[in-house]
């Protein structure tokens, strides 16, 4: 079985618009009540994962809360979120991999 080469552009590039489609799936595409958010934007996070590995969906986790957050805040902004949200996506894909 063939490895797949992707190289570093190519990563950048997808990373960039997996990003891209997380914040559209995350702000507007979503949900929001008062108790409860439900959104798809987990669907990006586990294609990044998948493609690109842990650093780049970790990454891609933060950058995605951060920058939704500033440019579509629906709430006051707290940077412990930013980092569980790193963590999480970092630590799930250690175990199930």
């Amino acid at each position: 079985m063939t490895k797949l080469c992707i190289t570093k552009n190519k990563k950048n590039i997808l990373a960039a618009l997996l990003l891209a489609v997380l914040l559209i799936l995350s702000r507007f595409l979503s949900v929001k009540t008062s108790l409860l958010v439900i959104s798809f934007s987990f669907i990006p996070l586990m294609i990044c994962a998948i493609y690109l590995g842990p650093k780049y969906a970790t990454l891609i986790a933060a950058l995605g809360d951060l920058i939704g957050a500033l440019l579509f805040p629906f709430g006051t902004y707290f940077i412990g979120f930013t980092i569980s949200a790193g963590l999480i996506r970092f630590c799930l894909w250690s175990v199930f991999i």
